[in-house]
């Protein structure tokens, strides 16, 4: 079989996403905000504030995950039945209250409610990423789908960036000058829960969920391309019945989902330890560590997202895992803070690119099922996010910090085939092909 490399374009970027594409994606600016320092402190808490485990952080981390797994199912139902705006806004105020519940824990030092925050986040987060998704895909043309979720990704980094400003500050003038004021030091957790509340409320006003990328050319008659006109004709039906090769692909796909969160979750919670174990104890110089990776891998996201609608998805997978793998072993081999630093932010820059291709092919398996199609890869990957954090955890306590980035490397490496066996099995039945 011959493999086309790079894919054909279309000629404008504008005319490829719906006029509230960039007005909906706005939210995901006021949403992300406290992604940097929710990431840097959930270690931080457990390990250092609470005094906890390897193994309690793992669990921890786990339990997050194991509330996204009770509500993404049924996530994924509600997306195709009811109101998608709904949905959002019920996420947006679920993640508002589980940072509060995060806060009030940190302040009584009980891990116990500090993990009832965190499964209140994983289940309500659900609700949020599901049907935005969906949302993403249908005011979206087909080719510029990674563009457009490279998009949504850049405002999350823009929102990131803004909100690891703030907490930033207030942490480490709060930790300097009165490092046992628990309510100043963590206090940015109130201001993002006010923004996710904020977001979801701004969502439901401005975004018209029943507007679709085919609706929106189909208005602007005169302003229609030739590209456009040939695909609004020729868009081929959903076929009602699924061959066993589509459904044997869609079950790979889906493994290879849960095996690449096992391999992202099952070092990821444990960067922090290993920093402070073995290459700088400074909690502020771990806070900068950490930024460049969480940040400017995002505003990359939507250059990112270009490359990944041109590039053959399978080839894409192929080279992200394999250099994924090769900076892992960089980074259990370096001891330098700017070496780490740059590591990381290479490791968060193709994870993000891989992420693009993988959410590109999720997008266009069906029209009329999207919300099922992401709540069920959504569902496994977070079977995959429970079991990694566990693994993680228990070698961590048992062998040491270095041990759950090895496992890493492999378990990257050994998801390459899956993922090429599941696209290519899936391509022939593609609700939306491109050529």
């Amino acid at each position: 079989m011959v493999f086309k490399l790079f894919s054909r374009q279309p000629k404008d970027e504008v005319e490829k996403i719906t006029p509230d594409f960039m007005p909906m994606i706005r939210i995901v600016f006021w949403n992300s905000l406290g992604f940097f320092f929710f990431w840097f402190l959930i270690p931080h808490v457990i390990l250092t504030l609470i005094g906890g485990t390897a193994t309690e952080l793992g669990f921890s981390v786990a339990g997050q995950t194991f509330g996204g797994l009770i509500s993404a199912p049924i996530v994924g139902y509600l997306t195709d039945k009811v109101s998608k705006k709904l949905l959002v806004l019920i996420g947006s105020f679920g993640r508002g209250t589980s940072y509060l519940i995060m806060y009030i824990g940190i302040v009584l030092s009980s891990l116990n409610l500090f993990i009832v925050g965190l499964f209140t986040l994983g289940f309500f987060v659900g609700f949020f990423w599901s049907p935005l998704d969906a949302l993403v895909s249908q005011k979206s043309h087909k080719s510029f789908r990674s563009s457009a979720f490279g998009k949504q990704a850049g405002m999350l980094g823009k929102g990131n960036f803004v909100g690891s400003m703030l907490s930033f500050l207030i942490f480490a003038l709060a930790i300097t000058f009165t490092p046992n004021n628990l309510f100043l030091i963590y206090s940015p957790l109130i201001l993002f829960a006010i923004s996710n509340i904020y977001a979801g409320i701004v969502f439901k006003k401005n975004v018209d969920e029943k507007l679709t990328y085919d609706d929106h050319v189909a208005n602007i008659n005169g302003s229609m391309n030739d590209y456009d006109i040939i695909e609004i004709e020729t868009q081929p039906k959903e076929e009602s019945k699924v061959s066993l090769l589509f459904i044997f692909g869609f079950v790979a796909l889906i493994l290879a989902f849960m095996t690449s969160n096992i391999n992202q979750t099952i070092a990821s919670p444990f960067v922090y330890g290993y920093i402070k174990n073995f290459i700088n104890s400074n909690d502020i110089i771990i806070m900068l560590i950490y930024f460049p990776s969480q940040i400017i891998s995002l505003l990359l996201a939507p250059k990112l997202g270009k490359f990944a609608d041109r590039i053959n998805p399978m080839i894409g997978i192929a080279i992200f895992s394999s250099l994924g793998s090769l900076v892992t072993w960089f980074f259990i081999n370096s001891n330098n803070e700017i070496m780490v630093s740059m590591i990381l932010l290479l490791d968060s820059t193709l994870a993000w690119a891989g992420n693009l291709v993988l959410q590109n092919v999720l997008s266009r398996i069906s029209k009329g099922h999207r919300g099922k199609i992401f709540g069920v890869s959504r569902w496994m990957s977070f079977f995959g996010a429970i079991i990694g954090p566990i693994i993680g955890g228990l070698v961590s306590s048992q062998i040491g910090f270095t041990a759950p980035f090895i496992i890493s490397i492999f378990v990257e490496l050994s998801v390459i085939p899956l993922y090429i066996i599941a696209i290519k099995l899936l391509k022939p039945h593609m609700a939306e092909k491109l050529d």
